[in-house]
């Protein structure tokens, strides 16, 4: 949401225009304005939402209840494990190996390459 500072309405879009500045052809200049006043004067408005179920509040803050902070930390904390469980797999490993290659050497071998040359020696 944003809030213009001169009719002191608020609108969820800005309204964009283009000044061609007497130019034919493109490049031209692209303005927001509020689409009430027309004013390039406006700010966008602070929005406050739940982090776990996303619920708009009033008031500042992570989360909306206790039901949800504690529900919201534990998801966040389960997706950290998986992420850190990921990260040290095998298939994470190769991954990471084959793209360190690639940027050092300027290739784009994929994984499948890149095993199959390095498994004829050719890497």
């Amino acid at each position: 949401m944003y809030c213009c500072t001169d009719c002191k309405k608020e609108f969820e879009f800005v309204e964009v225009v283009f000044e061609s500045h007497g130019l034919d052809t493109p490049p031209y200049e692209r303005r927001h304005r509020c689409p009430f006043c027309h004013s390039g004067n406006f700010f966008e408005l602070p929005d406050n939402h739940c982090r776990f179920c996303g619920s708009k509040m009033e008031k500042e803050g992570d989360y909306c209840s206790e039901r949800c902070r504690v529900a919201g930390e534990s998801y966040f904390e389960k997706q950290r494990k998986s992420r850190e469980i990921f990260a040290s797999s095998p298939v994470a490993k190769a991954v990471r190996e084959i793209a360190e290659y690639n940027k050092k050497n300027g290739t784009k071998y994929s994984y499948g390459q890149y095993f199959s040359l390095k498994g004829e020696g050719k890497i």
